[in-house]
């Protein structure tokens, strides 16, 4: 069985601040038509960072598609152009006021692959022992927590860390052996 789709066309259905929706229409290897919505994103970043002492510093906010405020590691989205790693440094200084000492590339992550392009670059950071100020978007609202490794792991197995970049973070990390 070949797997593979030919987009025969595609269209721009809706644009927004963040990402797009695209519509294809495609043909199946096997010849059959089908259609496509796809979320364009342009990509984003997410940090997995520790703090000299041994901690994991991870930012709970309030996730408005979940209805619930989420514990997660550092992440934004990419500036036109930007750096995956300059993207990194600058969301781990905005979100807790920690520069990071040494930043590690971890991998790729898709975020759905079933229906978005969204490809979030994973890495690890060793932070600065002490913190500057924070420089959070307008609307952005975020609490820092500082997790050991034992209580990361144990929030992941109580479902309390849900957040797949997360997860893929930590997977990737303790697969490098750097925690």
């Amino acid at each position: 069985m070949e797997l593979y789709e030919r987009t025969r066309s595609s269209e721009r259905a809706w644009e927004g601040r963040v990402f797009w929706i695209e519509q294809q229409e495609v043909e199946l290897a096997d010849g059959s038509v089908s259609r496509r919505d796809l979320l364009r994103h342009a990509g984003g970043v997410g940090v997995l960072a520790r703090h000299p002492n041994g901690e994991i510093l991870l930012v709970r906010q309030f996730r408005k598609a979940l209805d619930q405020d989420v514990l997660e590691i550092v992440a934004g989205m990419r500036e036109p152009g930007e750096a995956p790693e300059r993207t990194a440094h600058r969301e781990l200084e905005e979100e807790t006021g920690f520069k990071a000492a040494h930043m590690e590339y971890l991998g790729q992550s898709y975020a759905s692959p079933g229906y978005t392009d969204e490809v979030v670059e994973l890495f690890f950071a060793e932070t600065e022992m002490e913190a500057g100020a924070m420089n959070l978007d307008q609307d952005e609202r975020v609490q820092v927590e500082a997790l050991s490794l034992e209580r990361f792991t144990e929030a992941m197995q109580q479902n309390d860390i849900r957040d797949s970049k997360s997860i893929a973070a930590w997977a990737l990390a303790q697969s490098k052996g750097l925690i």
